[in-house]
């Protein structure tokens, strides 16, 4: 299960029929692709560049944007399932993709933090971002 929770919890149950006899399983990922796809579709039209950023995957996405791995803990367990999560979408065609750097729930601390950065230097996509009323995470963060 991704992100280790229930998938029916906040959200529609997996086994939901739409129009058309289409599971919700079989869909559900679908959606946030189609909406990347008509904000690529509108900023090209307009003649603007695209930077667009989604949680949501589906097949072909990354003609349209890139992805972002979702909330993570600030865990070190997670700073590697990010490592993994980054190469199983290049392997899948979506070559712009990153993670929370230092995790985004929870509280993280500073040596996790520092190793973290290191790791994060690498991603495609890097970004440090994380819940409210969680502890700073920048590295001039004050933290003692």
């Amino acid at each position: 299960m991704p992100t280790a929770r229930d998938l029916e919890v906040i959200s529609m149950p997996l086994d939901a029929v739409h129009s058309g006899g289409i599971l919700e399983l079989d869909a559900h990922s679908l959606f946030g692709t189609m909406q990347v796809s008509a904000s690529h579709d509108w900023f090209t039209e307009n003649n603007m560049r695209t930077f667009i950023i989604s949680r949501s995957s589906f097949a072909g996405m990354s003609k349209f944007g890139s992805r972002w791995l979702g909330d993570n803990y600030s865990k070190e367990e997670f700073m590697g399932l990010s490592v993994t999560g980054i190469m199983l979408m290049n392997m899948f065609g979506i070559t712009m993709v990153g993670s929370d750097i230092c995790g985004f729930n929870g509280n993280t601390n500073p040596e996790l933090c520092a190793r973290w950065h290191n790791v994060g230097a690498f991603y495609p996509f890097s970004r440090n971002h994380n819940t409210y009323g969680a502890l700073d995470q920048e590295p001039y963060a004050d933290w003692f």
